[in-house]
């Protein structure tokens, strides 16, 4: 609800309602999710009001949610609905100007899940036809999604494989630049190389030929 900046008293403000909100959503990870479970709500866009001395009618958040199972998933997705209705409803929101919560259907992926025994097989054929060092088992860093994971969701059957072609040479990684940096940059001719013999021998793994 919309006014002048000198009279707040008069509206709700949008920047304020939503300022609670982004901090609260937080707790959907700290206090709401497993500790062992992987989850994250970021808020990464913040836009509202256009001038210094206005209140506007109107604040808009994009948020990234990241989960390790379906489950966790969509219990954040119905956490944050839950926080934002409630949050808003707190601070003296209108019923009718309550937040709309939108799910994308097009900037999302579900959880990207390995088959374990079809990772081993996999695993095994790498080695045996490219050598024991071309593996190398990484820490795990953070929580990125990969479109990969609609052809091996639970419903589908699919047991399936993601793995990951290095792009940059092993003296360079710790000062490389992160692939979301305008600085990014492989060393494309070994990478496809190793990549493409590392997909041919999973495939014959998997799918050997009846000769």
């Amino acid at each position: 609800v919309g006014t002048h900046g000198a009279y707040p008293h008069l509206g709700v403000d949008p920047i304020y309602v939503a300022s609670q909100i982004v901090v609260s959503l937080q707790s959907l990870r700290s206090r709401e999710t497993n500790p062992l479970e992987g989850a994250v709500v970021t808020v990464g866009s913040f836009h509202g009001g256009i001038k210094h001395n206005i209140i506007s009618d109107h604040a808009d958040l994009q948020l990234t949610v990241r989960a390790d199972t379906p489950e966790v998933r969509a219990q954040l997705l119905d956490g944050i609905d839950r926080i934002a209705r409630n949050t808003a409803l707190a601070l003296g929101v209108p019923e009718d100007r309550l937040p709309i919560v939108t799910r994308s259907t097009t900037e999302t992926t579900p959880p990207t899940i390995n088959d374990a025994e079809t990772a081993a097989r996999v695993r095994a054929a790498i080695t045996a036809g490219l050598g024991e060092g071309v593996l190398a088992d990484e820490p795990r860093t953070g929580m990125g999604a990969e479109d990969f994971a609609y052809f091996v969701t639970p419903e589908s059957g699919v047991k399936g494989v993601y793995f990951s072609v290095g792009g940059t040479p092993a003296d360079e990684v710790a000062t490389a630049p992160g692939h979301h940096s305008p600085l990014f940059r492989i060393t494309p001719r070994p990478s496809v190389i190793t990549g493409v013999e590392a997909s041919v021998a999973a495939a014959e793994a998997l799918m050997p030929r009846n000769d």
